[in-house]
């Protein structure tokens, strides 16, 4: 933890720092039991304390170490046709999406990014449920938004969790394929955010102290698996995205 402190700038609030640690520890372990929602959940309480374009590469290489340990315990009950659909248009999504990352002011993006957390929270809270192997869209269609969403935000697992939902009828196979797809989108965000000059040494000392927080969401998620139901699990989650999308926009915007 000190080490985290002594990478951060004096100016910054206890409370932020605090609402920052706390919002790691609950979207790993978010992370850990449905796939996705690191970036989506930490990426508003980390603005506070951070800037917006390093955000998305320090989730990444958490993201990826947890996603790359899933999808090799899983990897037997990996569903690779549809890995492969979405795969192509992933890698062209979060190519876009890094381009445009590399180039936007820091104050646009964070209000940028709360307004799209928000409107992820409103639409999990509104949205309605598809039956599992109904089919929605093109896979490439949604590889090319969710890599889009990834580079630029840090976050497109839940479109493709949206896609996997309605093709996968069984939970193995929804978990490993979608485990699969996020460890090698991250592995790529990081490629393609070193290579646009978003990495650093700073960046990765950062990473390494945040490494306990990850591991702490990670066990909590693991623990609290059987105890909530899916319906009540997404209904926070979607409450908590909500909640940090507007207050990120009100802070910005003022």
């Amino acid at each position: 933890m000190n080490d985290l402190l002594a990478l951060l700038p004096a100016s910054i609030q206890l409370s932020h720092l605090l609402l920052a640690i706390a919002a790691l520890v609950v979207a790993y372990a978010i992370f850990t039991l449905v796939g996705f929602g690191s970036a989506l959940l930490a990426g508003a309480p980390l603005a506070l304390v951070m800037p917006v374009a390093r955000i998305v590469p320090l989730l990444a290489m958490l993201d990826c170490g947890g996603a790359a340990l899933r999808g090799w315990q899983a990897r037997q009950a990996v569903a690779w046709p549809e890995f492969r659909r979405l795969f192509p248009g992933m890698l062209l999504g979060q190519l876009l999406g890094v381009a445009v990352l590399a180039r936007l002011s820091p104050a646009l993006m964070a209000i940028s990014l709360g307004l799209f957390v928000a409107i992820q929270g409103l639409r999990g809270l509104l949205g309605k449920k598809t039956a599992p192997g109904a089919t929605s869209g093109h896979p490439f269609g949604y590889g090319i938004f969710g890599g889009v969403l990834g580079g630029l935000f840090g976050s497109g697992g839940f479109i493709y969790a949206a896609y996997l939902e309605r093709r996968l009828a069984d939970r193995n196979a929804f978990r490993a394929t979608q485990a699969v797809l996020i460890a090698l989108s991250t592995a790529w965000r990081i490629v393609l955010c070193l290579v646009a000059g978003l990495l650093d040494l700073d960046l990765l000392l950062q990473a390494l102290a945040c490494a306990p927080l990850m591991g702490l969401g990670v066990y909590l998620g693991h623990r609290i698996d059987l105890r909530i139901s899916r319906e009540q699990l997404f209904l926070l989650l979607n409450g908590l995205l909500l909640a940090c999308g507007l207050s990120l926009i009100v802070r910005f915007a003022s």
